[in-house]
């Protein structure tokens, strides 16, 4: 076997891992949420000098859940922004459940501050690396790309960019490739770079042309 024919094979076995990964994940986030019902009758029965204690459990467990759930969206979506929100919900759980003195709270304060300035200024200058648009990672979420340029890509019709153009490409019977291109309201996309048949990058250009027409 080829040096070049195995890495691709080891790497659909990883991705796959983490596919099987996310599923055992899931499933026992759906068992999980068994237990949340158990709380919440936990909390109905307790004394009121013990309900401080219950909730406190219970509010800890849900946040383990979301936390689990951020982990399965960086699982399959390998976005950056997937990564940051896992970072966030760990944060605000540390912080709510285990926080006991004011140098514990201002810490927490640091650290979210901290993930909102990587979000707002490292995430979003490697965005623009053409003159011709942004080109930015196919995984990345649409609602997210919209915050963070500014533009006004239609949120309904996938939830990452790459979704997006797979929709499109139905739509315009147009085939997914290198250079193809896809209109999203007023914007284009165009495919700039793709691996064993997956979107891994795209460029994001406004339509000059829509825009003269409705000035």
């Amino acid at each position: 076997m080829k040096s070049h024919d195995f890495k691709k094979y080891l790497t659909k076995s990883v991705l796959g891992l983490e596919v099987l990964l996310a599923l055992g994940l899931t499933i026992g986030i759906i068992i999980g949420l068994v237990d949340i019902v158990k709380y919440i009758g936990y909390i109905l029965h307790t004394d009121i000098g013990h309900t401080y204690e219950v909730f406190k459990k219970f509010l800890g467990f849900t946040l383990l859940l979301v936390v689990g759930i951020e982990l399965v969206l960086m699982l399959l979506s390998h976005s950056t922004s997937a990564i940051l929100e896992l970072i966030l919900f760990a944060i605000a759980r540390k912080m709510l459940i285990y926080s006991e003195t004011m140098l514990d709270l201002v810490l927490g304060t640091i650290a979210i501050a901290g993930v909102f300035l990587i979000r707002k200024y490292l995430m979003t200058n490697k965005k623009f690396v053409n003159e011709e648009g942004r080109v930015i990672s196919a995984g990345e979420y649409v609602h997210d790309v919209n915050f963070d340029t500014g533009l006004h890509i239609p949120e309904n019709k996938g939830n990452t960019i790459g979704g997006l153009v797979c929709n499109l490409s139905e739509e315009s019977a147009t085939p997914v490739e290198e250079g193809a291109e896809y209109e999203a309201g007023n914007i284009i996309i165009k495919i700039v770079k793709m691996k064993d048949g997956l979107i891994e990058k795209v460029l994001l250009k406004e339509n000059k042309e829509m825009q003269k027409q409705k000035g």
